[in-house]
């Protein structure tokens, strides 16, 4: 079964309705009718599977009591390996003997450990083109994990297990990106419950509370990374830095005249203006995109799979490009390159590029240009070590 995309996060509202009256606006809580609305992203059991495993690790993982952290001692053990090494490790009877006892255990990252929540987080970040972290909380009944407190970042939150109340505050806080104290005394603006299936966006800023009541509850929350318009400014400064030497200069200091300072603050003035001229804001939106296709998380399932049937690879197997990353397609010095996840991957001048940039399948032979045969096939073979293409099913042979 597909993962869930965008518009199936969101709806009913469409994408456009989203975007338009509730982004970086106001919460939204969409009530789905449906408990198992959710089960193509994680299920309860994906996250039992998780927990029993004897041999992860604490990193990631958080148990909170009314607001107060439970020391990772209180949860794990020692295992001596054949080698005589001692790893700490999960007990897994013990974490969920502190959710019995009315603790909330929360896992971070959990998209990286999670198969099918990470196809999630992949999906909705290609479509995004910005980062998002994935956390589970795994609430008892009667309980409350957190007291009330806002989020410096935009939240996405899908409700696996209900029913949980919320309440909605609103404390003054304008799109914050870091932590600082309330700027007003809270006023509570919303209180409704949620239930299994449905969804809850909370933008950054929006002060919030929630407690389980008779029953326990999971729910997923997407926690969103996107560049903002001060990170252009950065980027701004960052190409400053590297091209005007004027920029590197000490600003005035406390020994310099007034008449010097003025005569500093015309020329950056005039410097500031000079480089805004030669940097449009399109090539510092264009930067953004590439750090997104440069840190962006690349799912490379198969790709063992993909290596270990290297060695049968010949001309006329097929093979296409890999679906769920973004790429960059540039041409420097008459030279081309693919971009992603860090990597560069130069192509021969002599070898037509259209077939590379295309997600139909196709075979080494079928690539056109005054390469060999053995030349395609080797650049065929480069392009899977890199996880840009990936084998096709037999049944394309």
């Amino acid at each position: 079964m597909r993962t869930i995309d965008f518009s199936q996060l969101v709806a009913p509202l469409t994408t456009q309705e989203f975007f338009t009256n509730y982004w970086e606006k106001t919460f939204v809580h969409n009530r789905h009718q449906n408990s198992g609305y959710f089960d193509n992203v994680i299920s309860i059991a994906d996250i039992d599977d998780f927990l029993s495993q004897q041999n992860l690790i604490p990193e990631g993982i958080k148990v909170m009591n009314k607001g107060n952290s439970i020391p990772s001692s209180g949860w794990t053990r020692s295992d001596t390996l054949i080698d005589g090494t001692i790893k700490t490790v999960v007990d897994p009877g013990k974490l969920i003997g502190h959710f019995n006892e009315g603790a909330t255990i929360i896992i971070n990252s959990a998209d990286r450990s999670i198969s099918r929540l990470s196809e999630a987080c992949r999906v909705l970040e290609q479509e995004l083109k910005f980062r998002l972290q994935s956390n589970i909380y795994i609430t008892p009944p009667n309980s409350q994990g957190f007291a009330m407190h806002y989020d410096p970042h935009d939240i996405f939150l899908m409700q696996i297990k209900g029913p949980k109340t919320w309440m909605i505050y609103d404390t003054g806080e304008d799109l914050p990106v870091k932590y600082r104290a309330f700027s007003n005394e809270p006023k509570l603006v919303s209180k409704f419950e949620i239930n299994s299936g449905d969804f809850l966006y909370i933008p950054r800023g929006t002060s919030h509370e929630a407690i389980s009541s008779g029953v326990s509850t999971i729910h997923v929350n997407f926690s969103l990374k996107p560049a903002y318009g001060y990170h252009m400014v950065e980027e701004l400064a960052l190409i400053a830095y590297e091209k005007e030497r004027f920029f590197r200069l000490t600003i005035p200091n406390g020994f310099q005249s007034e008449n010097e300072q003025k005569a500093y603050l015309a020329t950056f003035k005039e410097k500031l203006n000079e480089l805004m001229e030669k940097i449009s804001p399109e090539q510092l939106l264009e930067k953004q995109a590439e750090h997104f296709v440069k840190e962006q998380a690349l799912d490379f399932r198969g790709k063992l799979t993909d290596s270990l049937r290297l060695e049968g690879l010949n001309e006329d197997t097929f093979v296409s490009r890999r679906p769920g990353f973004a790429c960059l397609f540039k041409t420097t010095g008459g030279k081309f390159s693919i971009h992603f996840g860090g990597q560069k991957l130069s192509i021969p001048p002599f070898i037509e590029k259209d077939i590379l940039l295309q997600f139909e399948p196709f075979t080494a032979k079928q690539i056109k240009g005054l390469a060999t045969a053995g030349g395609k096939l080797q650049l065929v073979q480069k392009l899977i070590e890199a996880g840009y293409l990936k084998i096709d099913d037999p049944k394309h042979e």
